[in-house]
């Protein structure tokens, strides 16, 4: 069994690894109940669930491609293990426990006996590197970047181990490691183009297979071959989908809904006041809401207007107005609350930014900005600073930030030209550098601060000259200490290390300021307790709110039951 230790190192308990593991996973699931559930959860009925707000589906249920459009992945397919990004905590599920060996150039994988595929044929390691090598020969389906992350190889060694060799350390691309959907080779190996291949009868390990599909509503029915003996509780899951968030809503609303991720203006007055007893919502902070400030273009390349900016914002409207106080105020270091106590180091919280618009004033002074009669700030050829914000068309909370941005550098005189744009133009503009300011979310996200800096400071991700594609990095800010830090981290698996490495990164986005971060950005779980019970929930994280279609979704269709 795979559980991890204070210091965070991974320790592998492998003579109980059959027996523990799925006790664990008992234990996990049982913990998860809500406070006063009856100990033997009821079994029965079909969960409800919004499938989503696209208008109809397309048959296609290939897990390995960003096209899979019926949300029925995470029902269906299993991965080796569910990483929980707010809290660390790893869930096995294909693999009962892993190691790393040789200096982290060799990731040991032990899968789970006694898995059947749902067509009734053995699961074994060798499926596991079939799917691995499967990616490999079509990199198309590699979304997660697995081969791109420094693997060389992967070998089944026997039925139940994988060996993941590396070309150098990688150790934070086991958070992508477990979450590839495993496929069976013995249907797999025979299909000729995986690329546009729409899998209709698909056959996984998971709780769940297809029952029935049509435009506008799939359901799936339990798995007479699954492995966790007793789950999941309910019978079925139907996934009809609306056209809006607001018809999805009133279904939820009737109680035609169990389950929605949906965004709910005021959800407190919209929602669970309507039928407080019921209707109720968990939006846990994954991510940050960040304002870019395009580095490459003077004044932004100089990290003191970026900080005398950071100053001049009130974030805390941003919050109050724009997501009706569900949210908090982002940490300036960008990293989300539930990482923040375990990685981050508090003496480090002197040199973050606070609202200080005098303060901003003041830093700008002192950078040789001046205001001319109508109070406006002059730049260094002596015309009024004047920026463009862009942010997404039609993006209600983005656009309601941008409002208040704009009213908050007035004050200190800096003129902002709020600009939405489509979806295309909108990320077009941010990848090449043509933009001055930018509101976006986070680009990276995972179980530590470690996702969030790899993406955004990473120099692979960034561009040197404007009108270049940067993937990731759309402030095109880098610094070979971060790049350092980062490399360190890769290279470890040790949690002091990589903690050390982590602060180093936070210490230089306090000073630099090579981005704002504005407020959390979260996932938005919505639930109706009328019928179902044993959702998670802020007390209860056994998921980290994950959406219908993603990893950690199989806990919450392996938890939730009948009252």
């Amino acid at each position: 069994m795979t559980k991890l230790s204070p210091t965070g190192k991974h320790v592998s308990l492998l003579c109980l690894a059959a027996a523990l593991s799925v006790l664990l996973i008992f234990a996990i699931l049982a913990a998860a109940g809500a406070p006063g559930q009856a100990a033997t959860p009821k079994y029965g009925g079909t969960l409800r669930v919004v499938g989503g707000v696209w208008g109809s589906y397309v048959n296609n249920m290939n897990p390995l491609t960003p096209q899979h459009l019926p949300p029925t992945l995470s029902a269906i397919y299993e991965g080796l293990f569910y990483t929980n990004m707010l809290t660390g905590e790893e869930v096995p599920l294909l693999a009962v426990s892993h190691e790393w060996q040789d200096h982290n150039l060799k990731l040991v994988i032990h899968t789970r006996s006694g898995v059947q595929w749902s067509d009734g044929q053995p699961f074994s390691a060798k499926d596991v590197a079939f799917t691995f090598n499967y990616l490999k020969k079509y990199p198309a389906l590699d979304t997660l970047g697995i081969w791109s992350g420094s693997v060389e190889s992967v070998t089944a060694t026997s039925g139940d181990t994988v060996v993941f060799t590396f070309s150098k350390p990688n150790t934070p691309l086991l958070y992508y490691i477990g979450a590839v959907p495993i496929v069976p080779e013995h249907i797999w190996s025979k299909i000729s183009d995986p690329v546009t291949f729409a899998n209709p009868d698909p056959v996984g390990t998971g709780p769940f297979v297809l029952d029935s599909f049509s435009t506008q509503v799939v359901t799936v029915k339990k798995n007479p071959h699954y492995w966790m003996k007793g789950k999941p509780y309910i019978d079925k899951i139907a996934f009809p989908v609306f056209s809006t968030n607001d018809t999805a809503l009133m279904a939820m609303i009737k109680n035609d809904i169990d389950y929605g991720y949906i965004f709910i203006p005021d959800p407190e007055k919209s929602y669970v006041a309507r039928n407080p007893k019921t209707n109720k919502y968990w939006w846990p902070v994954n991510n940050t809401n960040i304002l870019y400030l395009n580095t490459a273009k003077p004044p932004f390349d100089n990290a003191k207007f970026r900080r005398a900016i950071a100053m001049a914002i009130d974030r805390k409207a941003l919050v109050q107005v724009a997501y009706y106080n569900t949210v908090d105020v982002a940490d300036p270091t960008g990293i989300i609350p539930m990482q923040l106590k375990r990685w981050l180091d508090p003496s480090l919280k002197k040199l973050a930014f606070s609202y200080d618009p005098a303060g901003a004033a003041k830093l700008l002074a002192s950078l040789g900005f001046k205001k001319g009669q109508d109070g406006k700030l002059l730049g260094q050829d002596g015309k009024p600073l004047s920026f463009k914000l862009l942010t997404g068309a039609g993006w209600t909370d983005f656009n309601t930030m941008a409002n208040i941005i704009s009213q908050n550098l007035k004050k200190i005189g800096i003129e902002t030209i709020i600009t939405p744009a489509p979806w295309n133009t909108y990320i077009s503009t941010l990848m090449s550098g043509t933009y001055d300011m930018a509101i976006c979310w986070g680009t990276g996200s995972g179980p530590t601060p470690y996702y969030l800096y790899y993406q955004e400071f990473s120099p692979q991700f960034s561009a040197e000259k404007i009108g270049e594609n940067a993937q990731s990095d759309y402030a095109r800010y880098t610094n070979p200490e971060i790049t350092k830090a980062l490399e360190t981290y890769r290279e470890s698996s040790d949690f002091a290390t990589q903690k050390k490495a982590i602060n180093t990164i936070a210490r230089i986005v306090l000073e630099e300021v090579p981005f704002i971060p504005l407020t959390g950005r979260t996932n938005f779980a919505d639930f109706n307790e009328s019928r179902f019970v044993g959702w998670p929930s802020a007390s209860n994280p056994y998921n980290a709110g994950d959406p219908q279609d993603t990893p950690g979704a199989e806990l919450m269709y392996l938890n939730v039951h009948l009252k």
